[in-house]
C-alpha cells in the first residue's frame, strides 16, 4: 500500500472520529435544549391560552356561559379559532381542554411534520413537554403538549453541516497529502529506478536529490552505491576481459589450452564452406607420471614446458597453418593443413628425436606417443577424436611411436578400449586414493577428495585417467565407471569416519539411469549422506543445466553436499550457483598457480570470492603446490586449500 494511501486512511479515521464526536456533542446539546425550552414553551402557551379563554368567558353573560356548557365547547368557533391560532407555532404538538374528570372537551393537533423526523426519531429520542392551566373560574383546564419535531429538523441540519465540513476537510487533506507525498517520495521513485538499472548491469552514476531531509540518507546511499558499483564493474569488466585471454592460455606452457582447442575445432567443423581437409596430431607424454613420482613435480613441469617448446617450434617451421594446444596434463594437439604422408613422417621423426633429448629419465623408453588423423568439416568432433585416439593407441605398439589413423582400422582401437573398460568394471575393484582439503583455521581436513585408479589387465599398470576418462566418455561407459567408484566409496565409508568427496562426471549427470541409481543408493545409505560431498564440474551447469540442478537438489535433500569444480573457468556457470546453492566452489587450478606473483589473478580471485560469499558458499583453492601460493591465498582469506603442498593423493586404507 502506498504511503499516501496509508496517510489518507489515517486522516479518514481521524476526521470520522472527529465528526462522530461533534455529532454526539450536538445531539446532547439539542436534547438538553429541548427539555428546557419545551417546558418553558408549554407552560407559557398554556398560561396564555388560559388567560385568553378566561377573558372570552368573562365577557359573556351568565346565561351565555350556561348555554355554552361543556358539551357545546367544541362547537364554539371562537374557541376553536383561538386553539388553532396557537397551533400555528410548529413547536407545539397538541392543545386540549379537559374538565375536572380528565375528559377531553376540545383537542387540536398539529398536522405539519418535518421530513427529518422519520430519519432521526428511530435513532435519537427527543422527549416532548406538557403543561396545563385552569381556565379562570371554570372547572376546565387547558393542556399544551410541545413538539420536538422542529428540534429534529434543526438537529438534522446541524448534523448535515458537520458531515459536509468533515468531507470538505478530508478532501482538502487528501489533495494535500497526495501532493506532498509525491514531492517527498519522488526521490524514492528515482532510487528504485536506479536500483533496477543496477540490477540490469547499468551502473552509470546519476545524482539524485531529496526534497525532504527524511530521505536524504537513503538518496545519498543510492548515489554512493551507484558510484561504487560503477567503479567495481569497470574493474571487474577489465579483469574479465583480461581473464578471457588468460582462460584460453595454459598457465604453465603459455600456449593455447583445451578451451581454445574446442573453440578452434568447432570453428573448423562448423564452417559452411565446401569440404576442406585438416590434420589433427595428438601427442601424449608417456613418461610424465613416472617423472613426477621419481623426480618431483618441478621436473615434470620442466619436461612439459620443454615438450611445448618443441611443438611450438615445429608448428612454426615444419607444419603449414599450424596451431598448438595443451589439451590436458600430458596431452598436446597440433591442428594444421594437410601435408603429404612422407613430409609428415619426417616432421614426426624430428619431434620424437627432440623429445628424447629433453627426457630427464634417459632410460631409453619412448617419451611420447603420437597419433595423426585427417578430418573434414563434415565430420563430428566425436568422430575426429575417436580417429585420432585410435591412432594414438596404435602408436603404443609401433617402434617409431607414431601412427596414422588412415593406416589402421579405427574399430580395432575402440574394441580394445571397450575390452579394457569392461574388464575394469567386471572386476568391481579399484584403488581409491584420497587427498585432504585443508581448513587452515583449524589445521584439519574439511573433507577428503577421492580418486580412483584402475589397472590394465595385460600390463597390470595403472591406466592414466587422462586416457581412461575420454575413452569411457567416447564409448558411453563413464556412468558404469562412476557407479563402480561410488559403490567402493560407500563400502569404505561404512567402516571409517571420513568425510569424502566423490567426483561425478558430466556424462553421468546427464544419464537418467545413473541418477536414479545413485538416489536409490543414497536412500539406502541415508546415515552416510552427511559425510558425502559430490564434486561436479562447472561445465555441467552449462551443458546439462536442468539435469545438474535436479541432481544437486535431490542429493542435498538427502543430506549430501555439493562442490562445484573449476570455478572461474566458465562465466556462464555463475548463474547456476544460486539455483543449486553448493557448500563449496573450487577455484580453477589455473587461477591459483603462481598466484603470489600474478596480480591480475589475485584481483580476479577476489572478485570470484565476493560472488561466492554473497551466496554463502565456501571457496576452495586447489593445486596449491608451495608455501608462497598458500600464503597468498590465505591473504585473500581463502582458508580452504588443497594440493601437493599439504599432501599428495595417498591410498585409502581401511583397517
Amino acid at each position: 500500500m502506498k504511503l499516501s494511501t496509508q496517510i489518507n486512511l489515517g486522516l479518514f479515521f481521524i476526521i470520522l472520529l472527529a465528526g462522530v464526536g461533534a455529532g454526539t456533542i450536538e445531539v446532547y446539546q439539542t436534547k438538553t435544549q429541548v427539555e428546557r425550552s419545551a417546558n418553558v414553551l408549554a407552560q407559557k402557551t398554556a398560561s396564555q391560552l388560559a388567560d385568553q379563554l378566561s377573558a372570552l368567558l368573562s365577557r359573556q353573560s351568565p346565561q351565555q356561559r350556561s348555554e355554552l356548557g361543556e358539551n357545546q365547547l367544541s362547537e364554539d368557533n371562537l374557541v376553536s379559532s383561538i386553539l388553532t391560532t396557537a397551533l400555528t407555532n410548529d413547536k407545539l404538538s397538541t392543545i386540549s381542554i379537559e374538565n375536572t374528570d380528565g375528559i377531553e372537551l376540545v383537542k387540536k393537533e398539529s398536522v405539519s411534520e418535518p421530513s427529518s423526523k422519520s430519519i432521526l426519531s428511530g435513532v435519537i429520542e427527543l422527549s416532548d413537554a406538557q403543561s396545563q392551566e385552569a381556565i379562570g373560574s371554570t372547572s376546565m383546564v387547558v393542556k399544551v403538549t410541545s413538539s420536538p419535531e422542529t428540534h429534529y429538523h434543526f438537529l438534522w441540519q446541524q448534523l448535515l453541516k458537520i458531515a459536509v465540513f468533515c468531507v470538505a476537510i478530508y478532501l482538502l487533506s487528501l489533495i494535500a497529502v497526495i501532493v506532498i507525498a509525491n514531492l517527498a517520495t519522488r526521490p524514492l521513485s528515482k532510487v528504485t529506478k536506479k536500483l533496477n538499472e543496477i540490477q540490469n548491469n547499468d551502473f552509470t552514476p546519476s545524482s539524485i536529490k531529496s526534497a525532504t531531509a527524511d530521505f536524504r540518507y537513503l538518496v545519498s546511499a543510492a548515489n554512493n552505491l551507484s558510484l561504487a558499483l560503477e567503479s567495481k564493474f569497470q574493474e571487474l569488466t577489465r579483469q574479465a576481459e583480461q581473464f578471457k585471454s588468460v582462460a584460453s592460455r595454459d598457465t604453465l606452457t603459455k600456449i593455447a589450452n583445451r578451451n581454445a582447442f574446442d573453440r578452434h575445432m568447432k570453428a573448423l567443423i562448423g564452417g559452411i564452406s565446401g569440404p576442406k581437409e585438416h590434420s589433427l596430431t595428438l601427442v601424449r607424454l608417456a613418461q610424465l607420471t613416472t617423472i613426477n613420482h621419481k623426480l618431483g613435480m618441478l621436473a615434470g613441469d620442466n619436461y612439459v614446458c620443454g615438450v611445448a617448446d618443441v611443438l611450438k617450434k615445429a608448428s612454426q617451421d615444419d607444419f603449414k597453418g599450424a596451431f598448438v594446444f595443451r589439451i590436458s596434463g600430458g596431452d598436446f594437439a597440433i591442428i594444421s593443413e594437410v601435408q603429404s604422408k612422407e613430409v609428415h613422417e619426417e616432421n614426426l621423426a624430428l619431434i620424437s628425436k627432440s623429445f628424447t633429448t629433453i627426457n630427464p629419465l634417459r632410460d631409453g623408453n619412448k617419451a611420447a606417443w603420437i597419433g595423426v588423423a585427417r578430418f573434414t568439416n563434415s565430420m563430428s568432433m566425436k568422430e575426429i577424436m575417436e580417429s585420432a585416439d585410435s591412432a594414438l593407441m596404435a602408436a603404443t605398439k609401433r617402434p617409431q611411436g607414431w601412427q596414422f589413423a588412415s593406416d589402421i582400422a579405427q574399430v580395432h582401437s575402440n574394441a580394445q578400449w571397450r575390452q579394457r573398460l569392461e574388464y575394469v568394471v567386471s572386476q568391481q575393484y579399484a584403488d581409491i586414493l584420497i587427498q585432504p582439503v585443508m581448513n587452515l583455521e583449524r589445521n584439519t581436513p574439511s573433507y577428503y577428495e577421492t580418486f580412483a585408479r584402475f589397472k590394465d589387465k595385460q600390463t597390470n599398470d595403472v591406466i592414466p585417467m587422462s586416457q581412461l576418462i575420454p575413452a569411457s566418455e567416447r564409448l558411453d561407459l563413464i556412468p558404469q565407471v562412476d557407479r563402480l567408484v561410488t559403490s567402493i566409496v560407500f563400502k569404505k565409508l561404512k567402516v571409517t569416519s571420513h568425510q569424502v568427496a566423490i567426483n561425478i562426471s558430466n556424462a553421468s549427470i546427464a544419464n537418467t539411469e545413473f541418477r536414479e541409481w545413485l538416489i536409490q543408493q543414497l536412500s539406502e545409505h541415508e546415515a552416510l549422506c552427511h559425510r558425502i560431498i559430490f564434486e561436479i564440474q562447472d561445465a555441467a551447469l552449462i551443458h546439462y543445466n536442468e539435469e545438474a540442478i535436479s541432481f544437486c537438489k535431490r542429493v542435498t535433500q538427502l543430506g549430501c553436499r555439493i562442490t562445484v569444480e573449476h570455478f572461474g573457468d566458465n562465466f556462464a556457470s555463475l548463474s547456476g550457483l544460486r539455483a543449486i546453492q553448493p557448500a563449496y566452489v573450487k577455484l580453477s587450478g589455473r587461477l591459483t598457480e603462481s598466484i603470489h606473483t600474478n596480480k591480475d589473478n589475485q584481483l580476479f580471485v577476489s572478485s570470484l570470492l565476493n560472488i561466492a560469499r554473497s551466496l554463502n558458499i565456501k571457496v576452495i583453492a586447489e593445486k596449491v603446490e608451495n608455501e608462497a601460493e598458500s600464503v597468498a591465498l590465505n591473504n585473500l582469506d581463502i582458508i580452504h586449500q588443497q594440493g601437493y603442498y599439504f599432501s599428495k593423493p595417498a591410498l585409502w586404507t581401511v583397517y
